[in-house]
């Protein structure tokens, strides 16, 4: 019989760079401690938000700050929404609705994030034809990423409800007539101080 070969030494040997194993040794630290940061960081509330001064543009074109438009001790419940997204088609009936059942207690606002030069007629169309019963007013994309610092770019629709104290309730990233609808629903209820 003849030698055993071991079947490694055929392979060239790869070293790997010290400092690229001792990346791959602290990612997983980095991912876990990135995570936990995430996780502590207070959700944003109302008052924050309108501390911002940002402002914004009606659907007739006059611009206004913000803060105005949301009050002062109600709940609020801000949608961001665009007329090519097909979730906020199925989303935006079922906020024309509460709007009409809670309209008195709480402020809705669509926050719609298309660019007002070219959109205008567009978006004064989806109104109209979805028969939008609150304020809609194009916001730039400093009120997007000021709920999803560092974002690159837009995932909605994304509502965000806000009790009369201000404070977070629930925020829903995207929309399916089920699920969605129950999310929301037990939200409003909860700004409205029904638990």
């Amino acid at each position: 019989m003849g030698k055993r070969q071991n079947i490694n030494s055929q392979w060239p040997k790869y070293r790997t760079p010290v400092g690229l194993r001792s990346l791959l040794l602290l990612l997983p630290i980095l991912c876990a401690v990135h995570s936990a940061a995430r996780a502590q960081r207070t959700p944003p509330t109302l008052a924050e938000f309108k501390a911002e001064k940002i402002m914004v543009e009606t659907v007739a074109g006059k611009r206004v700050e913000l803060s105005k438009l949301l009050g002062q001790g109600k709940a609020v419940v801000l949608d961001f929404w665009a007329t090519w997204c097909g979730p906020c088609r199925q989303e935006i009936p079922h906020l024309v609705a509460l709007a009409r059942q809670h309209g008195k207690e709480i402020i809705f606002l669509g926050l719609n994030l298309e660019d007002p030069a070219e959109k205008r007629a567009a978006v004064k169309s989806f109104i109209k034809e979805y028969a939008m019963n609150y304020q809609v007013v194009f916001a730039p994309a400093e009120t997007y990423q000021f709920f999803n610092p560092g974002a690159d770019g837009y995932r909605i629709p994304q509502t965000i409800v806000f009790g009369p104290d201000g404070k977070l309730i629930k925020r829903l990233v995207g929309y399916n007539p089920g699920i969605g609808k129950e999310i929301l629903d037990k939200a409003v209820q909860q700004a409205l101080g029904n638990k």
